[in-house]
């Protein structure tokens, strides 16, 4: 059982994830995986999802415009601005955003070991 589904460590997704996700198996000719992985994001009870709300969507804009990042990064890191969370990738694009934390898988295992 990993830590979050004991309740050890709090983790979110934002909605536009769920996009992301399901273009990702497109591009691949995965339909199949694309429906399968969005779904499971969608029925895991332990993780919270983040909505998009105006504020959200507006914040997205100031990050779009300040960082000239893909819109959807900019919905992800918005949504993890408002939550106050880390977001976890490594994607490059969302190193450029000071006003969020963020961590590659890598630093996220190491900084869970100190």
């Amino acid at each position: 059982m990993s830590l979050i589904e004991a309740g050890e460590l709090e983790a979110s997704v934002s909605v536009v994830t769920l996009t992301e996700v399901y273009y990702k198996y497109l591009q691949e000719g995965r339909k199949d995986l694309a429906l399968t992985r969005t779904e499971q994001i969608r029925c895991v009870p332990y993780i919270k999802k983040c909505l998009i709300d105006e504020e959200t969507a507006i914040k997205a804009g100031e990050f779009k415009g300040k960082y000239g990042i893909p819109v959807a990064d900019a919905f992800i890191a918005a949504a993890a601005h408002h939550e106050g969370a880390t977001i976890i990738s490594d994607d490059p694009d969302f190193k450029k955003i000071s006003e969020v934390k963020v961590l590659t898988e890598t630093e996220f295992h190491h900084e869970m070991k100190e």
